[in-house]
């Protein structure tokens, strides 16, 4: 008999894997419960809602792309291309892994940011800011840590700036209208590139090797597709 937190992961594969059939605003609980083959009474106590339902899937997602991002930390590559890497690893992976749930942007989703009440987004922002928060502060601790020197002002402006990049590259990467040979992960590694150049770099921590990126980022899409960063791989 399945505990509750592998019947919860369970129903939330199969309802992530519904999503991406025929989008979150087509798909019902009942056909969920269907799906999965529990009663409505255990689905509903397993998500009590569907947005609770969503709101795990959200952070179920970023949670396992953080846990990708992690594993640039312990790689042999510079400061610099492991900023790199972590800004364009997103749209990376989008590039060999197409997910039309675009969980990863549902900030841009007004059609069901609409539908959800306050307290259900103001738990997604919750989880968006605490990412942002932990991209930035990873930045932020390489001025600490004397690998990079940069003023204040210099460092809160190349943030914001790896911000747009990173977000404009999934938006970019998940649009429909866009062919996929326009752009390429090399575009939007120059773009991160021509950012972080203008930054005094100490030593070997200021080197920029885009085979190194590549490869680093290869690996770190295989092992986060056979689940090794999580138990609910990003990338499928």
């Amino acid at each position: 008999m399945e505990n509750d937190n592998a019947r919860k992961l369970k129903v939330a594969k199969i309802a992530l894997g519904m999503i991406r059939e025929r989008g979150y605003l087509q798909f019902t609980m009942n056909d969920l419960s269907k799906a999965a083959n529990v009663s409505p009474g255990t689905l509903y106590r397993t998500f009590p809602s569907k947005d609770d339902l969503l709101v795990y899937l959200f952070g179920s997602v970023v949670g396992s792309l953080r846990a990708s991002l992690r594993m640039f930390d312990r790689m042999d590559l510079s400061e610099r291309e492991k900023v790199i890497c972590r800004i364009c690893y997103q749209y990376y992976i989008r590039s060999y892994n197409p997910d039309l749930s675009s969980l990863d942007l549902i900030g841009t989703n007004a059609a069901i940011f609409n539908q959800a009440s306050q307290e259900t987004r103001n738990r997604f922002k919750e989880i968006f800011d605490e990412t942002t928060q932990w991209q930035a502060a990873n930045f932020t601790n390489l001025v600490f840590t004397g690998k990079l020197i940069c003023s204040k002002e210099e460092l809160k402006k190349t943030i914001k700036r790896l911000i747009v990049i990173s977000r404009g590259g999934m938006v970019i990467a998940n649009h429909i209208f866009v062919e996929k040979e326009m752009y390429q992960i090399e575009d939007l590694m120059e773009f991160c590139d021509l950012v972080l150049e203008q930054l005094t770099w100490i030593g070997n921590e200021g080197r920029c090797d885009f085979r190194l990126i590549l490869l680093a980022m290869r690996t770190v899409r295989d092992k986060s597709a056979s689940g090794h960063s999580s138990q609910f791989p990003f990338a499928r």
